[in-house]
């Protein structure tokens, strides 16, 4: 049976679907990129559960789903919101680097199925912890969505909760890596931390566009139990 950590990315992509449907004046491109990387997650996720209880290797669609997939997600969402022309540049450019060099590392180093990605996960981790501190830096010096508070810009939760996760990720996998004896002792603790910072991510990518509108959904509530 699925456990709560499935529950909170399904729950979370529920309430962004609800409120795409329940109000038009959100901002559809960064909403649908969440979206498409809640789905993504929750697939991924499901078929890891599975694929682990079957004892099957299930490497490859971590690989491609998490590292990979969800990443290009990620930074096209950092990509959507950036406003300077010449990082929007940069942020292609990299991306286009990063691709390749996940064809070549998954060519001449670290094959595709055979194990985490570390050395492609690294340098994503590292380009989107890149852009989440940029995007905080921009909301805390007021340079961008001065009309909101900050903390009812969904934003900021969004860019926060990936730092945070992305920073535990390369932390964890870093030293599974080069020191596995470490996290096999404490394998129980370690991924346990791993999937409670990835559900708050997930949890935050579901709940970060109703808070602006709370005023509007109370009002549409409101307006529904006097009709």
């Amino acid at each position: 049976m699925p456990t709560l950590y499935h529950f909170i990315i399904g729950a979370s992509l529920i309430l962004i679907l609800w409120l795409r449907f329940y109000l038009k004046s959100i901002p559809r491109i960064q909403i649908n990129i969440i979206t498409y990387t809640l789905a993504l997650v929750l697939v991924v996720e499901l078929i890891g559960f599975y694929t682990a209880r079957q004892r099957i290797n299930n490497t490859l669609i971590y690989n491609i789903g998490w590292v990979y997939l969800e990443s290009f997600l990620l930074i096209a969402y950092f990509y959507t919101l950036e406003q300077n022309l010449f990082w929007r540049k940069r942020i292609l450019q990299i991306s286009g680097t990063l691709g390749v060099w996940g064809i070549v590392n998954s060519l001449f180093l670290e094959p595709i199925a055979g194990a985490l990605q570390y050395f492609s996960l690294l340098p994503f981790a590292v380009f989107l912890i890149t852009l989440a501190i940029r995007l905080l830096h921009q909301l805390l010096n007021l340079e961008v969505y001065t009309q909101k508070s900050l903390l009812s810009t969904p934003h900021f939760w969004i860019s926060s909760a990936i730092l945070f996760f992305y920073l535990e990720a390369v932390i964890l996998f870093g030293t599974y890596y080069f020191y596995p004896e470490i996290i096999i002792k404490n394998v129980n603790i370690a991924f346990t931390i791993n999937k409670l910072m990835a559900g708050l991510m997930y949890f935050a990518f579901g709940i970060a566009f109703i808070l602006p509108h709370f005023d509007d959904l109370n009002k549409k509530q409101s307006g529904h139990a006097f009709s």
